[in-house]
């Protein structure tokens, strides 16, 4: 039996949803199309044709406390689909609702559902702020903090997904939309450092313990050991699935990368120590 759960989601005078159906949140598109002033049939037929994975038709409680079947899009899905729309294409009367909710609908649904509320009301903002990241570096930001979140327990989801959005505010003096464009790996590298409780981090293989008065490289190098096994953890917990969905093709090759790095890193460990080099691990 499917189990479906509905939060009611007030958005500037329109009544907009969040669903959860069999774990997994959508949103009903009708209501925010309709919102937004916008021709259903034809942005239905788009949903149908670039988001046919990541939508379902969900029976749900409608405003007239009749049964319907909506048809739903994955809330992680809902930025992506704001943005093949060009308030330059739509007529002008509608256009300030367009850009209305590309800037504010996604974030206002999702903080509803991690919360249950929005604490302040969305700041209306360019189009497009010169200097800032773009909207995909936006959406991969956002995957990787929801990438992270989900692996959570259930019941550590809401506060692990609030404690990264709270840390980038906190560290870049503004919300993520509004970082600075050569600021977007170290962002992306906050969001995946950020520790989380109730986060499994595997326990760091234990390095042999240098002989006595050997050099401090061997101390520099076994530091950087520890501290790229630690990268190579938070870029196989999110960060990597994040680059791919945005379409970078280079992923397999950093993750080569990485495991040569730390191989070169033991062997040069292992030659200076002065030890067999037959022993160096797999």
């Amino acid at each position: 039996m499917n189990t479906i759960s509905t939060i009611n989601v007030p958005f500037h005078g329109n009544n907009l949803y969040v669903v959860n159906y069999n774990g997994q949140q959508y949103v009903p598109m009708k209501p925010i199309v309709d919102g937004m002033g916008m021709d259903w049939a034809s942005q239905f037929t788009k949903l149908k044709q670039k988001f046919s994975s990541t939508i379902a038709e969900i029976t749900m409680v409608a405003e007239d406390g009749k049964e319907r079947n909506m048809i739903c899009l994955a809330l992680r899905k809902l930025a992506g689909w704001l943005h093949t729309i060009s308030p330059n294409k739509v007529k002008p009367e509608i256009r300030d609702k367009v850009i209305q909710y590309q800037e504010e609908c996604d974030d206002v649904l999702y903080e509803y559902w991690t919360t249950g509320e929005v604490k302040a009301k969305p700041r209306k903002q360019a189009k497009q702020i010169a200097g800032r990241i773009t909207s995909e570096q936006q959406e991969a930001i956002k995957q990787l903090v929801l990438n992270r979140g989900k692996a959570l327990p259930k019941e550590k989801q809401a506060k692990a997904m609030i404690t990264m959005w709270s840390s980038l505010k906190s560290h870049f003096g503004c919300t993520y939309k509004e970082i600075d464009s050569d600021k977007f790996t170290e962002a992306l590298s906050l969001a995946a450092r950020v520790p989380l409780e109730g986060e499994y981090i595997p326990k760091q293989e234990e390095l042999p313990m240098p002989k006595f008065n050997k050099h401090k490289t061997i101390h520099t190098l076994e530091g950087a050991v520890i501290h790229i096994r630690a990268m190579k953890e938070y870029w196989n917990n999110g960060l990597k699935d994040s680059l791919k969905q945005l379409g970078y093709q280079h992923t397999g090759s950093m993750t080569e990368h990485m495991t040569d790095i730390l191989f070169h890193l033991d062997w040069a460990i292992h030659e200076i120590k002065g030890d067999n080099l037959e022993k160096l691990p797999a």
